[in-house]
């Protein structure tokens, strides 16, 4: 039963996924709150998707006696700025000059991972919540402003082929074989079609005729042709051609241009940062009061898409600075050692391409704690400082089985974990689904 809720789950979302074109894939589940809560492996937090909605699930997907299993551990992200639909311009939202509300407010997301799997030092399995915030902030670059360009220049050759059109047309209405609206529509005709041909230079006729087909598709709903009262009549076919021609444009030539920006976008080129914070909440007698903080982390992750040729290749480095509530560790986690601060920093390599990518980190991490040594002569307290070295090195392979869904597998050797020490391997299968986001329509202007 629970092998075939798994798979109806998977066919559902690999088929409404394909509702609506998106300009951003899905990618590998990297939230804050997943990674504070130990069910995400990887330190460095990749730079999330546009997905209004994100989910991971967190398993190996078969037990040991080779049975499919639900996985327990889970986590979401919530971009809020994307669960609406926004009518924003391409500058705006490949270009934002506004940086509180172009960058922070619209790519901030909250996370929140569960499982109900964590163990304390005693094994007894109890209840765990992260919780995680996140920003992305995106430094503009030359090819940002040459796709703003292009997409500018979209607009100047509509704006052309309506002045043509305008303008030919105030010169029919007064010519005196022009008695009414089929013969205006007639002659009206081949004058689109010249300006189609001309400003976008468009070779096919067949294409073009359905262009201005597409154009005059509401010509039956013109008023009255009135020669005493052309300007209703010419103010009427006006606002239809500049209805209409933003749809004939994208059957012309716009299909492509968008194809290139998605490309873009998907890879889009240039430096960012992402900024986030995380905070694990453990529940050791499982209830809401036992509630403690044992552990918090701050991260910033600077990101760099090499151009052109190299465009699917991304470098990212990373520092996360840590907390952590040693007296809990002391109590529920007596033999082990666990320091009061961690500093992880390293570096990760990915490389992206139509249908999987692949990511390689390797991440340092310094601990250190002062520890109580006793008292001087006065009876000043006195501290020692512990330290100690680790390192990480994972290699994580994502396959999207489409835009909205994709596999993920983490194998490597993690830092030295505070439960069960010698057991550094990760071995780690997770599902991450998306939901809504900025679609093609959204850009629309």
């Amino acid at each position: 039963m629970r092998r075939l809720v798994l798979g109806l789950c998977i066919s559902f979302l690999a088929t409404a996924s394909y509702a609506q074109e998106r300009l951003t894939d899905i990618s590998a589940p990297t939230s804050p709150a997943s990674a504070l809560l130990g069910v995400q492996p990887q330190s460095v937090l990749s730079p999330k998707s546009y997905g209004a909605l994100e989910t991971a699930l967190y398993s190996n997907f078969i037990n040991s006696a080779g049975e499919t299993v639900l996985p327990n551990d889970f986590g979401l992200e919530f971009t809020p700025y994307w669960a609406s639909d926004h009518s924003l311009t391409i500058e705006e939202y490949l270009y934002p000059q506004d940086v509180w509300k172009g960058q922070i407010v619209r790519n901030s997301s909250f996370s929140m991972a569960s499982t109900q799997n964590f163990r304390l030092g005693d094994s007894t399995a109890t209840s765990g919540l992260g919780f995680g915030y996140r920003t992305t902030l995106y430094f503009g670059n030359k090819k940002d402003r040459e796709v703003v360009t292009q997409f500018r220049q979209q607009i100047a050759k509509n704006q052309k082929v309506q002045a043509r059109i305008g303008a030919e047309a105030n010169q029919l209405v007064f010519q005196p074989e022009i008695q009414g609206r089929t013969d205006f529509l007639n002659a009206i005709r081949p004058v689109i079609a010249k300006a189609l041909q001309d400003v976008y230079e468009e070779d096919s006729t067949q294409l073009v005729e359905e262009q201005v087909n597409t154009i005059l598709a509401d010509s039956s709903s013109l008023p009255t042709y009135d020669s005493d009262n052309l300007d209703a009549f010419l103010d009427a076919f006006m606002n239809m051609v500049d209805q209409n021609l933003v749809d004939a444009d994208r059957k012309l030539n716009a299909q492509a241009v968008f194809d290139n920006f998605k490309g873009y976008i998907k890879n889009r080129q240039g430096f960012s940062v992402d900024v986030a914070y995380g905070v694990f909440l453990n529940f050791p007698a499982s209830n809401f009061k036992s509630a403690v903080a044992p552990r918090h982390s701050f991260w910033v992750t600077p990101s760099y898409r090499f151009k052109d040729e190299l465009s699917r290749l991304k470098v990212m480095g990373v520092f996360r600075f840590e907390t952590y509530n040693t007296g809990y560790y002391k109590e529920y986690f007596p033999s082990s050692q666990v320091f009061e601060h961690n500093i992880d920093y390293g570096i990760a390599v990915s490389g992206e391409f139509d249908r999987f990518s692949l990511q390689l980190e390797a991440v340092g991490r310094s601990s250190n704690s002062l520890v109580p040594a006793g008292t001087d002569n006065t009876g000043n307290q006195l501290f020692r400082k512990d330290s100690r070295s680790d390192f990480q090195a994972i290699g994580t392979f994502v396959y999207r089985l489409n835009d909205r869904l994709a596999l993920t597998y983490s194998l490597g050797d993690s830092f030295e974990p505070i439960f069960n020490a010698e057991n550094t391997l990760v071995s780690l299968v997770s599902l991450n689904f998306g939901f809504g986001g900025p679609t093609r329509q959204d850009l629309s202007e």
